[in-house]
């Protein structure tokens, strides 16, 4: 994916930074009992180095969002931001990678993360019951959170360690492509 692309199709710096700033209900710092966590999180989403396109921010963006895509929680798009404003990488990179995980995928994504947990952990499949009670299943749930939690964890970092190194090669083979083209122009 080349710099120019990407610049082109995102927003200038400037609006991206208002725009989450405002969505986020940052805009106001004042006096209050959250006021320093708010202006805390305004000014970290200020830094321009969390807007800015480098190899090792957009690289860093990926990792995170693929890391929070994994992990079932609510709000994963927030959470992204805010961990990639805290960890100083590119912030709509990271909100974009979190959409991985979608109602199309969620299901296997779990189901996959819930493998590796069980293997992680050396359990066995859990046993269906023969009757499905609220009861039977919410034991069934009950059990299965511990397997399912490690198996997202794994796969959060598995996949966050693959996509920051993917991201890495294929810039830098871009990179050595438009080199090559420069210098035989």
């Amino acid at each position: 994916m080349s710099q120019k692309w990407l610049k082109s199709r995102l927003p200038a710096v400037n609006e991206m930074q208002q725009r989450v700033i405002n969505g986020l209900g940052l805009h106001d710092c004042s006096a209050g009992s959250d006021s320093r966590i708010k202006c805390w999180l305004k000014n970290t989403f200020a830094q321009p180095m969390v807007w800015h396109l480098n190899r090792r921010s957009v690289a860093g963006g990926v990792a995170v969002g693929l890391f929070v895509s994994w992990l079932p929680l609510p709000l994963q798009m927030v959470f992204a931001a805010t961990i990639a404003a805290v960890m100083r990488v590119h912030v709509p990179v990271s909100v974009v990678m979190v959409w991985f995980s979608n109602p199309l995928t969620f299901a296997p994504l779990l189901y996959a993360a819930w493998l590796c947990g069980s293997m992680i952990l050396g359990t066995g499949n859990l046993e269906v019951p023969d009757t499905l009670t609220v009861k039977t299943f919410m034991d069934t749930a009950a059990d299965s959170w511990p397997i399912l939690l490690s198996g997202a964890l794994f796969c959060a970092a598995v996949s966050g360690v693959v996509g920051f190194a993917l991201t890495l090669l294929i810039w830098r083979i871009h990179a050595v492509r438009r080199w090559r083209q420069r210098r035989f122009r």
